[in-house]
């Protein structure tokens, strides 16, 4: 499976957990980028977890996915 971060300017961060390549910048740490690039993954964590959360709910308590979007980006 591939993660790709991207800005306007581009990709700004890239793992591929089959082939071990990625994409990464030293000089993230010192603009900010990088901290910006956990925070968008840890809230990709997060919404991941919920849906299958909400997808494995029996009773139906978090409504069908109708709305979601798959390609849905966060930002």
């Amino acid at each position: 499976m591939k993660v790709t971060i991207e800005t306007p300017e581009g990709v700004v961060w890239m793992r591929n957990t089959e082939t071990g390549e990625g994409v990464a910048s030293k000089g993230y740490m010192k603009d900010g980028t990088q901290q910006k690039i956990i925070d968008v993954l840890e809230s990709a964590l997060s919404q991941a977890k919920g849906e299958s959360l909400c997808w494995d709910n029996s009773d139906g308590m978090c409504g069908d996915d109708s709305g979601m979007d798959a390609d849905h980006d966060g930002g």
